[in-house]
């Protein structure tokens, strides 16, 4: 199995904005702003707010009109979600670099971003002052089924899945595009965890938080689990030695500032998979 940490959501070239934890500790990924998609930061909500109210709250006045709702793993996002189907879109040279790691069935995409911590005062969303700007774990996805959709013919896609037509990537002929859809359930270490094959992870924690406390957020401590015994095996982007400084139970690592997709092959690091099956435990049970 292939772990993908997969960078998603608001970054500081598309929407300039971090994603908040909610007062309550909630995890909100923000999807970037696309004028031209079918979906509207206003037909979103969180809570009991639509998802452009709360964009206001946080300062991001420039947003309007359409997003890119991808990945849509969050079903809390939705008014209706009984004809919904979650799906994950890439394109272009990072869905190439998937492809050329080998991504398929099976593998594991789990989705960062960066985000901020917030508060309620006078009954309004903000950041708080001085809080840290991290990188945060927010979701999962197990690769169940991987579709190929191509303009102007997306028939053969939507005649199995209609609940995709309102999807980003079926709106554009992108190059290499490619949609990917979950698994019925998550299985790590060739056990069924009896959790759905995709999901958000209910609450902060640092547990997942990849940044360093007191750190710019690219600079990340993991689990020594992630360390590489041979660095041309090591998570893409990252094969470099100089990235990585190993002490005591954690690894410092300089993550790439540039990149979507950062692919692991657990078959080469297989400590990283019983490290993947404690972080659910942990989270969700």
């Amino acid at each position: 199995m292939k772990l993908i940490l997969s960078r998603k959501g608001t970054d500081s070239s598309a929407g300039g904005l971090p994603s908040p934890i909610l007062p309550d500790g909630r995890l909100l990924s923000l999807p970037i702003p696309q004028s031209d998609a079918p979906i509207k930061y206003s037909e979103l909500m969180a809570g009991k707010q639509s998802l452009s109210s709360l964009i206001k709250q946080l300062g991001g006045k420039q947003w309007r009109g359409g997003c890119h709702l991808d990945p849509d793993i969050d079903r809390s996002l939705l008014k209706d979600s009984r004809n919904w189907v979650p799906a994950f879109g890439q394109f272009g040279a990072a869905q190439r670099h998937l492809e050329q790691e080998g991504v398929g069935k099976g593998d594991l995409f789990l989705f960062f971003g960066w985000y901020r911590q917030t508060e309620r005062v006078k009954g309004k969303i903000q950041f708080v002052k001085g809080a840290p700007d991290i990188h945060q774990i927010f979701g999962w996805m197990q690769v169940g089924e991987i579709l190929k959709p191509s303009l102007p013919d997306n028939e053969a896609v939507l005649a199995r899945y209609p609940q995709l037509a309102n999807h980003p990537h079926m709106q554009k002929d992108y190059q290499f595009n490619t949609i990917y859809l979950p698994s019925e359930q998550l299985v790590l270490n060739g056990r069924s965890t009896g959790l759905p094959g995709f999901g958000m992870f209910p609450q902060y924690s640092q547990a997942l938080q990849l940044t360093t406390p007191g750190e710019n957020r690219t600079h990340w401590t993991l689990s020594k689990a992630f360390y590489p015994d041979d660095f041309e095996t090591a998570l893409s982007y990252h094969r470099q030695p100089w990235r990585w400084n190993r002490g005591g139970e954690q690894v410092q690592l300089q993550a790439a500032a540039r990149g979507q997709e950062f692919v692991l092959d657990l078959a080469k690091q297989p400590a990283v998979a019983d490290w993947l099956e404690a972080q659910f435990l942990q989270q969700l049970f």
